[in-house]
C-alpha cells in the first residue's frame, strides 16, 4: 500500500468515524459488515494540446498505473459556469483553474479550500503561488513575444502593442483563452478599474480597428503565427515563446517595464462530491506539488516550479528557470492589484462590450 492509499484510509477512518460514531460499533457488533466502497474514477474539466499530453505524461499515467484509477476527459476551455450550474449535483471532480479563477469559484463554494492537513506538500510551495483555493503545479511568466528580426526598435513596454508600424501584424489572446486576464492588465495600466473598464475598452478598440490585431486562439495558434511571422509581437507565455524560437520564430520574451503577469495553474478541487471521490481527487492533486514531479513537469513545459525544495535545486539542464525574489516580484506586479471578485461581478457585462465594441470595431 502507498503513502497515497494510506493517507485516503486515514482520511476515511476519521470521516466515517464522526459521521457513524456509534453506529460504526453497532456495525461491527455484525461481523464488520462490507468494505468501505472507494472512487476508482476522477472526472476532469482540462484543456486539451500539449498541455494535456504534458500533464498525462508526469501526473496522470503514473498515478493511473500505480492506482487503478481511471481519468474521464472534458477538454475545453471555460467551464467555470457549468461548475456554477452543477452546484447542487456536481458531476466533475478536478477543473484546471489559475488564481483568478479559482477564487471566483471559491467565493461561491464551488470548490473546496486547500488545506495543509488535506494536502501534505502544500507546505513546501513558495508563499507567492499559493492562494486559498489553489496552489500551482508551476507558475507561468506571461509578457510579450516579440519578433527581433522584423522589430529591430527596442519593445519596453505594453504600450508598443499600439505602434503604428506593427499594424496588421499584432496579436491578442482570446477572450475565453488569456484574453480576459490580459485586457485588465491594460485597463488597469491606463488607469481603469474593475467596475470602469473604460480605458481598457478604449486602448483595445484602437488596438484592433486602427492597429488590425489579430485573436490567437491558443499557445499552439500563437506558436503557427509567430513560426509563419504572421504576427510579430504578441502577450505569451515565456516558456511558449522559447518552444516558438526552437521552432524557427525569431522571437525574444521580453517582460513590459510596467511589470508582467504570472499566472499559476492547477486543478481546483470541485465541491460536493461523495467523501471517497475528494479524498481520492486530494490525494492524487497533492503529487503535483511533489518537488520531483513539479521538476519532471518543468522539464516538459519550461515554467519554474513552485515547490520550494525543487526551486532551490534545480538540475543543470533548468538552472534557465531559477528567477530572484527581485524577478518574480516583477511578475507578479500587475495581478496583485487585481480585484478578482469585482473582475468576476462584472464578468458578462465585460464580455458584452468585448464582442460589441471591441471585436465588432
Amino acid at each position: 500500500m502507498s503513502k497515497y492509499d494510506l493517507e485516503i484510509t486515514r482520511r476515511r477512518l476519521l470521516s466515517q468515524s464522526a459521521r457513524l460514531g456509534a453506529g460504526a460499533v453497532a456495525l461491527s457488533a455484525f461481523g464488520g459488515g462490507a468494505a468501505l466502497a472507494e472512487a476508482s474514477t476522477l472526472n476532469v474539466l482540462f484543456p486539451g494540446g500539449t498541455w494535456l499530453e504534458f500533464y498525462e505524461k508526469t501526473f496522470t499515467t503514473p498515478w493511473r498505473e500505480a492506482h487503478g484509477t481511471e481519468f474521464v476527459w472534458k477538454n475545453g476551455l471555460g467551464f467555470e459556469p457549468l461548475v456554477i450550474a452543477q452546484r447542487r449535483r456536481p458531476q466533475w471532480d478536478l477543473i484546471h483553474q489559475n488564481q483568478n479563477t479559482s477564487s471566483q469559484l471559491g467565493a461561491l463554494d464551488a470548490i473546496i479550500e486547500w488545506k495543509e492537513e488535506d494536502l501534505p506538500n502544500l507546505k513546501n510551495i513558495h508563499p507567492s503561488f499559493r492562494y486559498p483555493y489553489l496552489a500551482g503545479k508551476v507558475h507561468t511568466p506571461y509578457g510579450l513575444a516579440v519578433n527581433t528580426s522584423k522589430i529591430t526598435k527596442p519593445v519596453t513596454k505594453w504600450a508598443d502593442l499600439w505602434d503604428p508600424e506593427f499594424k496588421g501584424k499584432v496579436g491578442f489572446p482570446d477572450w475565453d483563452w488569456m484574453g480576459q486576464e490580459v485586457f485588465h492588465a491594460i485597463n488597469q495600466i491606463n488607469g481603469g478599474t474593475p467596475d470602469n473598464v473604460d480605458p481598457g475598452i478604449d486602448k483595445m478598440k484602437a488596438l484592433y480597428a486602427d492597429g488590425g490585431a489579430i485573436t490567437l486562439d491558443n499557445v499552439e495558434h500563437t506558436k503557427q503565427m509567430l513560426v509563419a511571422e504572421e504576427v510579430w509581437i504578441t502577450p505569451y507565455f515565456g516558456a511558449r515563446t522559447d518552444q516558438a524560437k526552437e521552432a524557427g520564430a525569431p522571437v525574444e520574451f521580453i517582460v513590459p517595464e510596467e511589470g508582467g503577469l504570472s499566472f499559476i495553474f492547477n486543478t481546483s478541487i470541485i465541491s460536493g462530491r461523495p467523501d471517497d471521490s475528494q479524498e481520492l481527487a486530494l490525494a492524487f492533486v497533492d503529487t503535483t506539488l511533489d518537488a520531483e514531479k513539479q521538476i519532471e513537469f518543468s522539464r516538459l513545459t519550461g515554467y519554474p516550479p513552485t515547490n520550494v525544495e525543487a526551486m532551490k535545486n534545480l538540475p543543470p539542464d533548468l538552472k534557465k528557470l531559477e528567477l530572484t525574489d527581485e524577478q518574480v516580484d516583477a511578475l507578479g506586479k500587475l495581478q496583485r492589484d487585481f480585484d478578482y471578485m469585482a473582475m468576476f461581478a462584472y464578468r458578462d457585462q465585460i464580455k458584452d462590450r468585448w464582442n460589441k465594441e471591441v471585436l465588432g470595431s
